[in-house]
Protein backbone atom coordinates (compact mmCIF):
# COMPACT_ATOMS: atom_id res chain seq x y z
CA UNK A 1 0.00 0.00 0.00
CA UNK A 2 3.08 2.48 0.60
CA UNK A 3 4.37 2.43 -2.89
CA UNK A 4 0.95 3.01 -4.37
CA UNK A 5 -0.13 5.89 -2.19
CA UNK A 6 3.66 7.48 -3.05
CA UNK A 7 2.70 7.45 -6.74
CA UNK A 8 -0.76 8.85 -6.66
CA UNK A 9 0.05 11.99 -5.40
CA UNK A 10 2.71 12.84 -8.63
CA UNK A 11 0.31 11.53 -10.80
CA UNK A 12 -3.09 14.15 -9.58
CA UNK A 13 -0.96 16.86 -10.07
CA UNK A 14 0.05 15.97 -13.25
CA UNK A 15 -4.01 15.91 -14.10
CA UNK A 16 -4.27 19.35 -12.82
CA UNK A 17 -1.64 21.26 -14.28
CA UNK A 18 -3.22 19.59 -17.79
CA UNK A 19 -6.46 20.63 -17.28
CA UNK A 20 -4.68 24.50 -16.65
CA UNK A 21 -3.27 24.73 -19.66
CA UNK A 22 -6.02 22.97 -21.68
CA UNK A 23 -8.89 25.48 -20.65
CA UNK A 24 -11.17 23.44 -18.34
CA UNK A 25 -11.36 27.02 -16.31
CA UNK A 26 -11.02 30.43 -16.96
CA UNK A 27 -10.51 31.78 -21.01
CA UNK A 28 -8.62 29.43 -23.69
CA UNK A 29 -4.96 29.81 -23.34
CA UNK A 30 -2.20 28.02 -25.74
CA UNK A 31 -3.50 24.05 -25.93
CA UNK A 32 -0.39 22.28 -24.96
CA UNK A 33 0.88 20.22 -28.28
CA UNK A 34 3.77 18.07 -26.11
CA UNK A 35 5.00 16.32 -22.83
CA UNK A 36 8.29 14.70 -21.32
CA UNK A 37 10.03 14.34 -18.35
CA UNK A 38 13.45 15.49 -18.23
CA UNK A 39 16.56 14.12 -16.69
CA UNK A 40 15.50 15.78 -13.20
CA UNK A 41 12.33 14.57 -13.13
CA UNK A 42 9.85 16.80 -14.01
CA UNK A 43 7.62 17.30 -16.79
CA UNK A 44 8.05 19.75 -19.44
CA UNK A 45 5.22 21.21 -21.18
CA UNK A 46 5.26 22.34 -25.25
CA UNK A 47 2.60 24.56 -25.76
CA UNK A 48 0.75 25.55 -29.38
CA UNK A 49 2.63 28.66 -29.12
CA UNK A 50 5.98 27.10 -28.74
CA UNK A 51 7.28 28.04 -25.39
CA UNK A 52 7.45 25.21 -22.77
CA UNK A 53 6.87 25.11 -19.37
CA UNK A 54 8.37 23.32 -16.33
CA UNK A 55 5.46 21.68 -14.57
CA UNK A 56 7.72 20.52 -11.45
CA UNK A 57 8.88 17.76 -10.39
CA UNK A 58 6.42 14.77 -10.45
CA UNK A 59 7.86 11.35 -10.31
CA UNK A 60 7.96 10.00 -7.32
CA UNK A 61 11.58 8.43 -5.53
CA UNK A 62 12.58 5.09 -6.50
CA UNK A 63 10.76 2.12 -4.56
CA UNK A 64 12.62 -0.82 -3.10
CA UNK A 65 13.27 -3.22 -5.70
CA UNK A 66 10.86 -6.18 -6.07
CA UNK A 67 11.65 -9.98 -5.75
CA UNK A 68 12.49 -11.59 -8.72
CA UNK A 69 9.22 -13.76 -9.66
CA UNK A 70 9.74 -17.31 -10.18
CA UNK A 71 10.66 -18.41 -13.68
CA UNK A 72 7.82 -18.38 -16.19
CA UNK A 73 7.36 -21.67 -18.10
CA UNK A 74 9.71 -22.72 -20.79
CA UNK A 75 8.37 -22.04 -24.12
CA UNK A 76 7.22 -24.79 -27.02
CA UNK A 77 9.87 -26.22 -28.91
CA UNK A 78 10.49 -24.70 -32.54
CA UNK A 79 9.44 -26.58 -34.96
CA UNK A 80 11.62 -29.54 -36.53
CA UNK A 81 13.34 -28.30 -39.67
CA UNK A 82 12.35 -30.05 -42.77
CA UNK A 83 14.79 -33.33 -43.66
CA UNK A 84 17.83 -32.59 -45.97
CA UNK A 85 17.56 -34.38 -49.30
CA UNK A 86 18.60 -37.94 -50.07
CA UNK A 87 21.18 -38.71 -51.37
CA UNK A 88 21.61 -39.80 -55.01
CA UNK A 89 21.72 -43.88 -55.32
CA UNK A 90 25.21 -44.88 -56.71
CA UNK A 91 24.51 -46.74 -60.52
CA UNK A 92 24.87 -50.41 -60.30
CA UNK A 93 27.33 -52.39 -61.76
CA UNK A 94 27.51 -54.33 -64.99
CA UNK A 95 26.93 -57.90 -64.25
CA UNK A 96 29.57 -60.06 -65.40
CA UNK A 97 28.96 -62.38 -68.24
CA UNK A 98 28.17 -66.24 -68.15
CA UNK A 99 31.01 -68.00 -68.36
CA UNK A 100 30.20 -70.82 -71.31
CA UNK A 101 28.82 -74.30 -70.04
CA UNK A 102 31.49 -77.19 -69.63
CA UNK A 103 30.96 -79.85 -72.58
CA UNK A 104 28.11 -82.65 -71.61
CA UNK A 105 29.41 -86.11 -69.98
CA UNK A 106 28.12 -89.05 -71.34
CA UNK A 107 25.45 -90.42 -69.77
CA UNK A 108 26.28 -92.96 -66.95
CA UNK A 109 30.27 -92.89 -68.02
CA UNK A 110 32.43 -94.29 -65.66
CA UNK A 111 35.08 -92.32 -63.93
CA UNK A 112 37.69 -93.91 -66.08
CA UNK A 113 39.21 -96.71 -68.39
CA UNK A 114 40.55 -98.82 -65.63
CA UNK A 115 37.09 -98.67 -63.68
CA UNK A 116 35.49 -99.75 -66.89
CA UNK A 117 37.95 -102.50 -67.16
CA UNK A 118 37.44 -103.58 -63.78
CA UNK A 119 33.71 -103.63 -64.30
CA UNK A 120 33.89 -106.21 -66.91
CA UNK A 121 36.19 -108.41 -66.08
CA UNK A 122 34.68 -110.76 -63.76
CA UNK A 123 32.07 -111.15 -66.67
CA UNK A 124 34.73 -112.34 -69.19
CA UNK A 125 35.64 -115.90 -70.04
CA UNK A 126 38.26 -117.96 -71.85
CA UNK A 127 36.94 -120.48 -74.47
CA UNK A 128 38.83 -123.53 -75.24
CA UNK A 129 37.17 -125.89 -77.98
CA UNK A 130 38.26 -129.21 -79.08
CA UNK A 131 36.85 -130.86 -82.51
CA UNK A 132 37.74 -135.01 -83.33
CA UNK A 133 39.91 -135.57 -85.80
CA UNK A 134 39.97 -131.56 -86.78
CA UNK A 135 41.57 -129.78 -84.50
CA UNK A 136 41.15 -127.17 -81.57
CA UNK A 137 41.30 -123.05 -80.98
CA UNK A 138 39.86 -120.72 -78.71
CA UNK A 139 38.54 -117.13 -78.12
CA UNK A 140 36.63 -114.83 -75.85
CA UNK A 141 33.12 -115.12 -74.22
CA UNK A 142 30.71 -112.73 -72.21
CA UNK A 143 28.61 -113.72 -69.32
CA UNK A 144 25.15 -113.12 -69.84
CA UNK A 145 23.28 -115.23 -66.82
CA UNK A 146 24.70 -115.27 -63.29
CA UNK A 147 22.21 -118.01 -62.35
CA UNK A 148 22.06 -120.38 -65.39
CA UNK A 149 25.64 -119.83 -66.29
CA UNK A 150 24.62 -119.08 -70.08
CA UNK A 151 27.71 -116.84 -72.24
CA UNK A 152 27.18 -115.41 -75.26
CA UNK A 153 30.09 -115.99 -78.19
CA UNK A 154 30.48 -115.76 -81.73
CA UNK A 155 29.38 -119.09 -83.44
CA UNK A 156 32.97 -119.23 -85.23
CA UNK A 157 34.58 -119.96 -82.18
CA UNK A 158 32.90 -122.88 -80.86
CA UNK A 159 32.23 -124.51 -84.37
CA UNK A 160 36.24 -123.68 -85.55
CA UNK A 161 34.58 -121.89 -88.52
CA UNK A 162 32.74 -124.94 -89.13
CA UNK A 163 29.03 -124.22 -90.64
CA UNK A 164 27.13 -126.85 -88.16
CA UNK A 165 28.48 -127.37 -84.54
CA UNK A 166 29.84 -130.94 -84.58
CA UNK A 167 28.62 -133.90 -82.27
CA UNK A 168 31.61 -134.77 -79.80
CA UNK A 169 33.18 -131.40 -79.08
CA UNK A 170 34.62 -129.82 -75.87
CA UNK A 171 34.30 -126.92 -74.89
CA UNK A 172 35.89 -125.67 -71.43
CA UNK A 173 35.62 -122.42 -69.90
CA UNK A 174 37.97 -120.81 -67.95
CA UNK A 175 36.39 -118.16 -65.37
CA UNK A 176 38.46 -114.31 -64.09
CA UNK A 177 38.71 -116.63 -60.64
CA UNK A 178 40.60 -119.07 -62.89
CA UNK A 179 38.67 -121.63 -62.11
CA UNK A 180 38.20 -124.11 -65.40
CA UNK A 181 34.29 -125.93 -66.27
CA UNK A 182 32.88 -127.57 -69.16
CA UNK A 183 30.11 -126.15 -71.22
CA UNK A 184 27.90 -127.00 -73.83
CA UNK A 185 26.78 -125.79 -77.16
CA UNK A 186 23.00 -124.15 -76.38
CA UNK A 187 22.39 -122.70 -79.59
CA UNK A 188 23.70 -120.25 -82.30
CA UNK A 189 23.51 -118.98 -85.82
CA UNK A 190 26.39 -119.37 -88.72
CA UNK A 191 25.16 -116.77 -91.03
CA UNK A 192 24.69 -114.11 -87.83
CA UNK A 193 27.91 -115.65 -86.63
CA UNK A 194 26.78 -115.76 -82.57
CA UNK A 195 26.23 -118.73 -80.12
CA UNK A 196 25.31 -119.57 -76.40
CA UNK A 197 26.58 -122.01 -74.54
CA UNK A 198 26.06 -123.22 -70.82
CA UNK A 199 28.65 -123.67 -68.00
CA UNK A 200 27.92 -127.82 -66.70
CA UNK A 201 27.76 -126.08 -63.72
CA UNK A 202 26.92 -122.55 -62.03
CA UNK A 203 29.25 -121.52 -59.20
CA UNK A 204 28.24 -119.02 -56.83
CA UNK A 205 29.45 -115.34 -57.52
CA UNK A 206 29.20 -115.70 -61.23
CA UNK A 207 29.01 -112.07 -62.05
CA UNK A 208 26.92 -111.60 -65.59
CA UNK A 209 27.86 -108.06 -67.78
CA UNK A 210 25.24 -105.40 -68.49
CA UNK A 211 23.75 -105.03 -71.66
CA UNK A 212 23.46 -101.87 -73.45
CA UNK A 213 21.92 -101.62 -77.12
CA UNK A 214 24.16 -100.23 -80.49
CA UNK A 215 21.18 -98.33 -81.58
CA UNK A 216 21.62 -96.21 -78.38
CA UNK A 217 25.29 -95.05 -79.75
CA UNK A 218 26.64 -92.83 -82.31
CA UNK A 219 29.76 -92.54 -84.63
CA UNK A 220 32.24 -90.72 -83.13
CA UNK A 221 31.50 -92.44 -79.22
CA UNK A 222 34.18 -94.03 -77.91
CA UNK A 223 34.61 -97.47 -77.48
CA UNK A 224 36.72 -100.36 -75.68
CA UNK A 225 37.34 -103.60 -77.14
CA UNK A 226 38.23 -106.71 -74.91
CA UNK A 227 39.60 -109.96 -75.28
CA UNK A 228 42.09 -112.84 -75.13
CA UNK A 229 44.02 -111.59 -78.44
CA UNK A 230 46.16 -114.20 -79.57
CA UNK A 231 45.44 -117.29 -76.86
CA UNK A 232 47.08 -114.78 -74.73
CA UNK A 233 45.77 -116.05 -71.10
CA UNK A 234 45.30 -115.71 -67.93
CA UNK A 235 44.07 -111.70 -68.42
CA UNK A 236 42.27 -110.31 -71.07
CA UNK A 237 43.16 -107.30 -73.29
CA UNK A 238 41.89 -104.20 -73.87
CA UNK A 239 41.77 -101.63 -76.64
CA UNK A 240 40.69 -98.28 -77.14
CA UNK A 241 39.12 -96.31 -80.42
CA UNK A 242 35.88 -95.03 -81.80
CA UNK A 243 32.78 -96.11 -83.27
CA UNK A 244 33.83 -95.51 -87.38
CA UNK A 245 30.61 -95.89 -88.78
CA UNK A 246 27.33 -98.75 -88.85
CA UNK A 247 28.17 -100.78 -92.17
CA UNK A 248 26.04 -103.45 -93.53
CA UNK A 249 28.68 -105.69 -95.32
CA UNK A 250 28.19 -108.63 -98.19
CA UNK A 251 26.53 -110.86 -95.87
CA UNK A 252 23.80 -108.61 -95.69
CA UNK A 253 23.76 -107.60 -91.55
CA UNK A 254 24.51 -104.59 -90.12
CA UNK A 255 27.62 -104.29 -87.78
CA UNK A 256 29.32 -101.90 -85.86
CA UNK A 257 32.74 -100.84 -87.26
CA UNK A 258 35.67 -99.45 -85.45
CA UNK A 259 38.72 -98.79 -85.07
CA UNK A 260 39.73 -100.33 -81.77
CA UNK A 261 42.74 -102.73 -82.55
CA UNK A 262 41.40 -106.45 -82.65
CA UNK A 263 43.35 -109.92 -83.05
CA UNK A 264 42.75 -113.15 -83.38
CA UNK A 265 41.72 -114.65 -80.21
CA UNK A 266 39.53 -111.66 -80.23
CA UNK A 267 36.41 -112.72 -81.38
CA UNK A 268 33.20 -112.98 -78.87
CA UNK A 269 34.68 -110.36 -76.71
CA UNK A 270 32.45 -107.65 -75.92
CA UNK A 271 32.91 -104.08 -77.14
CA UNK A 272 31.90 -101.64 -74.59
CA UNK A 273 30.58 -98.01 -74.22
CA UNK A 274 32.07 -95.73 -71.61
CA UNK A 275 29.12 -96.59 -68.90
CA UNK A 276 30.66 -100.35 -69.16
CA UNK A 277 27.92 -101.61 -71.00
CA UNK A 278 28.18 -104.48 -73.72
CA UNK A 279 27.06 -102.65 -76.96
CA UNK A 280 28.83 -105.27 -79.46
CA UNK A 281 30.39 -108.45 -79.78
CA UNK A 282 33.75 -108.53 -81.50
CA UNK A 283 33.19 -111.09 -84.77
CA UNK A 284 35.76 -110.30 -87.45
CA UNK A 285 38.50 -107.07 -89.18
CA UNK A 286 39.98 -106.73 -92.36
CA UNK A 287 43.38 -107.63 -92.70
CA UNK A 288 43.75 -106.56 -96.41
CA UNK A 289 42.03 -105.59 -99.00
CA UNK A 290 41.26 -107.09 -102.75
CA UNK A 291 44.52 -105.77 -103.98
CA UNK A 292 46.33 -107.64 -101.27
CA UNK A 293 47.46 -104.93 -99.28
CA UNK A 294 47.27 -104.55 -95.66
CA UNK A 295 43.90 -102.70 -94.22
CA UNK A 296 44.52 -100.69 -90.82
CA UNK A 297 41.65 -100.38 -87.56
CA UNK A 298 38.91 -101.82 -89.98
CA UNK A 299 37.30 -104.24 -87.28
CA UNK A 300 33.49 -105.07 -87.11
CA UNK A 301 31.07 -106.30 -83.65
CA UNK A 302 27.94 -107.83 -84.07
Amino acid sequence: MKLFRKALGPFLALILIFALFTGCAGKPGASVTGASINSSGHLILTLSSGNTVDAGYVVGPTGATGLMGPAGPAGPAGATGPAGATGATGATGATGATGPAGPAGASGALTSQSSLVNKILPSMVYIEVNIPRFGGGSGTGVIISSSRGYILTCFHVVTLERTTFSPGTTISVTLSTGTTIPATFVTGSYGRDWAVIQLSTVPSGLQAATLGSSSAASVGDYVVSAGFALGYTPSPSFTFGMISAFRRLDDGFNYVQTDAAMNGGDSGGPLLNMAGQVIGINDAADVWDNSGDPVMNMAYCL
